[in-house]
C-alpha cells in the first residue's frame, strides 16, 4: 500500500514539474544573452557564426577591420503554436532588448531566424523546453 502512494505521489509530483516546464518554455523570451567579447569574435556581422572564410571574405575582412560592429547579444522565444502565441513572444522578446537597450529606438535588428533553447537529459527526464521552433532575435544596441 505505502509503495502504491509513493508511486502515485511520484506521478503527481513529476506531472507538476511537466507543466512547470512547459510554462517556462514559453516565457523564456526575456532571458537576453548579452555576447562577450570572445563570442563577438568568432561571428559576422548580422551574428552567425563562421565556418569557413573564402579568399573574398579574408580581402572584406581587412579593408572593413574595425568598421563592421558586432552584434551585442541575441533573445530566444518559441516560434511554434498559434499564431498569437508566437506574435505575443516575439513582442516579449523586443520588450527584453528594449529592457536592456534603453528604449525602442536604441537597437537596431541585425538578424532573426533559427535559434536555440537549450535541455538538458537528467537520467531519463528531459528537463527545458518541447519547443520544435525555436527563434532567436540577434540585435546591436546603439549605445554599448
Amino acid at each position: 500500500m505505502k509503495k502504491q502512494i509513493s508511486i502515485i505521489l511520484c506521478a503527481i509530483a513529476l506531472a507538476g514539474c511537466a507543466s512547470g516546464i512547459d510554462g517556462a518554455m514559453f516565457s523564456n523570451a526575456a532571458k537576453v544573452h548579452i555576447f562577450t567579447p570572445e563570442e563577438q569574435a568568432g561571428m559576422t556581422p548580422d551574428g552567425a557564426i563562421e565556418t569557413m572564410i573564402t579568399p573574398s571574405e579574408i580581402r572584406e575582412r581587412f579593408k572593413n577591420a574595425g568598421k563592421v560592429t558586432k552584434p551585442t547579444g541575441a533573445v530566444n522565444y518559441c516560434g511554434a503554436g498559434l499564431s498569437q502565441l508566437v506574435i505575443s513572444r516575439r513582442n516579449a522578446a523586443l520588450e527584453a532588448i528594449d529592457g536592456v537597450c534603453g528604449g525602442r529606438d536604441q537597437y537596431k535588428i541585425r538578424r532573426e531566424g533559427s535559434g536555440y533553447i537549450e535541455v538538458s537529459q537528467v537520467g531519463k527526464v528531459r528537463i527545458g523546453s518541447d519547443c520544435n521552433r525555436p527563434m532567436a532575435i540577434y540585435f546591436r544596441c546603439n549605445k554599448p
